[in-house]
């Protein structure tokens, strides 16, 4: 995988984990729309692994994501049963 398309999925994983923490945030842990975002950011993490497995590099760009709150990007997701979340302001 190139660069770009690296960076991309990164965005998109980093988008997903907000939006996890925001529906979080409005419905709580056992709501279908938490339930469905987080299977959603775990196949993006799946394909992040899946990538660096056949290239036996580190994981050192997820561990920043994951601690980085700051950041916010936008996926596209094909469907969802679910709302569109704003954050609050």
């Amino acid at each position: 995988m190139n660069r770009d398309k690296t960076e991309t999925l990164i965005q998109q994983m980093e988008h997903a984990r907000q939006h996890l923490h925001d529906l979080y945030a409005e419905y709580g842990f056992g709501h279908a729309c938490v339930l469905e975002q987080s299977m959603l950011l775990d196949e993006l993490i799946n394909q992040y692994n899946r990538m660096y497995q056949t290239r036996k590099q580190p994981h050192h760009v997820l561990d920043q994501i994951i601690n980085n709150d700051d950041v916010m990007f936008s996926p596209s997701s094909p469907f969802s049963l679910c709302k569109t979340v704003t954050s609050p302001t």
